[in-house]
């Protein structure tokens, strides 16, 4: 019984030290794709008959945050939609310009509220509760031609920046 309980506890401190690296870096490198990959979009027609398949999204998985800004600035003319996924409690003071906010834990629930054939990119504070919502939208809304999140704390700011000057 020792025996098993000493391999249960290195087990744990072994994912739990895996887990905190990846959240310390801000990224989880095998799920972070390059931004330059091939991206193939969905037809306009195939969107509104609901014909979309696996193979007409381009499912990015999690972006560093650096990598998401980069995307968000090359998407933002698209219709990028933005969705902050913190609970109520933990939500952004000051977050995304234009953002929409669905709690993770509401997402199975308020998926339809998302914009019909919109990128969209998913966000918390950290990284961490944007996959679960991640998930969600793969099963429920095939209509997504882009979907992405944020693995790890999102450059608010510099967004923001960003946006204010291109609307000068």
């Amino acid at each position: 019984m020792k025996i098993f309980g000493a391999i249960m506890l290195l087990a744990i401190c072994l994912l739990s030290v895996a887990c905190t690296d990846s959240v310390a870096n801000g990224t989880n490198q095998e799920m972070k794709p390059p931004i330059t990959e091939h991206v193939v979009h969905a037809k306009d027609a195939d969107v509104k008959e609901g014909n979309m398949t696996d193979n007409t999204m381009n499912w990015l998985g999690g972006l560093a945050p650096e990598d998401a800004l980069a995307y968000m600035k090359e998407h933002h003319k698209e219709g990028l939609v933005i969705v902050e996924v913190n609970t109520d409690y933990w939500k952004l003071k000051n977050g995304f310009r234009g953002a929409m906010h669905i709690p993770h834990d509401e997402m199975e629930k308020r998926y339809g509220e998302i914009p019909f054939g919109k990128p969209v990119i998913l966000h918390c504070g950290g990284g961490i509760v944007s996959v679960d919502a991640y998930k969600v939208l793969q099963e429920k809304r095939k209509d997504i031609p882009q979907l992405s999140y944020i693995a790890g704390a999102p450059l608010v700011v510099p967004y923001n920046e960003w946006l204010a000057e291109t609307e000068k």
